[in-house]
């Protein structure tokens, strides 16, 4: 088969090639691609936002995207079931790096590392700065997938209350509790650390609305490593400038790049990072290590992938 990889995945590229000996692997950007490169394409390493419908209708042999990445709320979903193509993603090879990112933001806040880098630079002396400690905190994962599964595991090494949402409040392991969405404001109101990690779809656009900000508390820490989408801007802007909430870490945004007048680079009880918390220097090894099971389990048995994306449901 010809697979072509979007992805740079350099000496990587070179040990599939010696793995998979039958099939011819290239690496081609997106852009780069010609009208042959498509035409005679079956599977596509990727994850450019670049690919949609047209771009697949020049692809009629195409079979299977195998997604670097783990939302696939860009890709055109309805297009990728009509030409019966295989979609897997690359969930669970961010729950390392964004669970290490969640905890850094807490123990950023939590510590006053801020004030301390301040303290520094005007060369203070201060020591009667009290910090909070993660022991007894209460912590509320919106989501219970691998992400925060692994994070709840670091959360409990802390002697934290940890809680869970999902959609019918199902127990998960490392979770001392676990709400429906729909009783969601019940776990907000007894939590110190809200941490949303929930992926774009239709059901979780807007999700987050005043009454849920007003549940989590004058003194509640909101950490948004899912998606931007999850709360418009305008909601979660009001909750911070009126301290409804007390501070947020936010990596998504609910438009991408931020503008450089938005307001919330004038709002001083919020933290942002650009879309990274997911990076990582392993982050290509863990992808590929998905593709190659797929690959030895075989698309005449694509049920049986790992990472398979349910198309109707959009994860």
């Amino acid at each position: 088969m010809n697979i072509i990889s979007n992805v740079k995945l350099g000496e990587i590229l070179e040990e599939l090639k010696a793995q998979f000996p039958e099939h011819a692997f290239r690496s081609i950007a997106l852009k780069d691609m010609t009208e042959e490169d498509k035409a005679s394409m079956d599977i596509l390493i990727s994850h450019d936002g670049q690919i949609d419908e047209a771009f697949l209708l020049q692809c009629p042999n195409l079979k299977w995207i195998a997604w670097y990445a783990a939302g696939v709320n860009k890709l055109p979903l309805a297009t990728i079931k009509e030409k019966n193509i295989i979609l897997t993603n690359a969930r669970g090879v961010h729950k390392v790096q964004i669970s290490e990112y969640i905890f850094s933001y807490i123990m950023t806040d939590y510590k006053n590392v801020l004030e301390y880098y301040k303290l520094q630079q005007d060369k203070g002396f201060k020591t009667d700065i009290r910090h909070k400690e993660l022991f007894e905190q209460t912590i509320c994962f919106i989501g219970t997938g691998e992400i925060p599964s692994y994070a709840a595991r670091i959360a409990q090494a802390f002697n934290m209350k940890v809680i869970g949402i999902n959609t019918a409040g199902q127990d998960k392991a490392y979770f001392d509790e676990v709400y429906t969405i729909d009783e969601r404001l019940s776990a907000f109101e007894q939590s110190d650390i809200i941490v949303n990690v929930l992926p774009e779809t239709e059901s979780t656009i807007d999700l987050l609305k005043h009454e849920d900000f007003q549940a989590m508390g004058s003194d509640a820490l909101f950490i948004n490593v899912g998606r931007g989408t999850v709360v418009k801007e305008d909601i979660l802007i009001q909750a911070l400038t009126d301290k409804v909430i007390r501070f947020a870490c936010l990596d998504v945004f609910y438009n991408e790049p931020l503008e450089a007048n938005h307001p919330l680079y004038k709002l001083d009880n919020v933290i942002m990072t650009p879309h990274i918390t997911g990076l990582s220097t392993h982050y290509n090894q863990r992808a590929t290590n998905i593709f190659v099971d797929n690959m030895n389990i075989g698309i005449d048995n694509k049920h049986n992938f790992k990472n398979l994306v349910d198309l109707d449901k959009g994860y």
